[in-house]
């Protein structure tokens, strides 16, 4: 596990395990690079790989939407965003980085890297979005949707086998719980209809702003359906043009 800058030989082997070649390996250095590194070398790397993570993470969440959305056809709007939330959870993309073995390459401060930082969940998850916002840019999106697909594939198949539907509810109190933020509140919004046949609006507040809003004929129909809009706007970024789309 380096604490350096990565050799020539270091890469080599990233490429090879990701079945990727990049034409700048600079950007494959950057998604590698912890910011830890760098608070830790002023005069050594200029970046980190939170940028690339920023790009990769729109990336990943817009192709499982993609494969989700084309290979079940049947399924409604709240079963896909419950399935495409399995896939694209901290742990999920932990996993694949594992399999690829990207904590291996991982270059991180020295207080990081000796506390086992190359093995912690949300590092991981991060360097995966990393490389992917690095294929992007280095091949355009063609070839981080094949990059995606090739790790995450297996667990998109078994989201859609899944037959456990969470409810979305639950879904975001864990998104929120492996992010570090506050549990969501429902609020009650307003209440029309008749007293036989009731319809309930609730916003769903997280870190004190309106995230989604929903509506039922129950106020746990109401919470449910605000839960599912606010992880749509959590896990369904959009996702950038770039010219070296091909």
């Amino acid at each position: 596990m380096p604490i350096n800058p990565l050799e020539t030989n270091d890469l080599d082997d990233v490429e090879t395990a990701l079945g990727y070649e990049f034409k700048d390996r600079s950007l494959l250095v950057i998604a590698l690079t912890h910011q830890s590194y760098v608070n830790e070398h002023k005069d050594g790397l200029p970046l980190s790989n939170e940028r690339l993570e920023f790009l990769g993470d729109s990336i990943v969440g817009m192709v499982v939407a993609d494969k989700i959305f084309n290979s079940a056809p049947e399924l409604p709007e709240g079963d896909l965003t419950v399935r495409r939330s399995q896939v694209i959870r901290k742990e999920t993309l932990a996993a694949a980085a594992r399999s690829i073995g990207l904590g291996d390459w991982l270059v991180m401060g020295t207080g990081e890297a000796t506390s086992g930082g190359n093995l912690r969940d949300s590092n991981l998850a991060d360097t995966f979005e990393a490389v992917t916002g690095a294929v992007y840019i280095d091949g355009g999106f063609r070839r981080a949707s094949l990059l995606v697909n090739k790790w995450l594939g297996d667990y998109v198949n078994d989201a859609l086998r899944s037959e456990t539907k969470k409810d979305p509810k639950s879904l975001l109190q864990e998104y929120l719980q492996a992010n570090g933020k506050e549990p969501p509140k429902y609020e009650l919004l307003a209440q029309t209809g008749t007293p036989h046949d009731p319809v309930f609006k609730i916003n769903v507040v997280i870190d004190n702003s309106v995230i989604g809003t929903g509506t039922g004929p129950r106020k746990l129909d109401a919470e449910r359906e605000a839960a599912s809009r606010a992880l749509e706007i959590f896990n369904t970024p959009a996702i950038p043009s770039s010219e070296n789309d091909s």
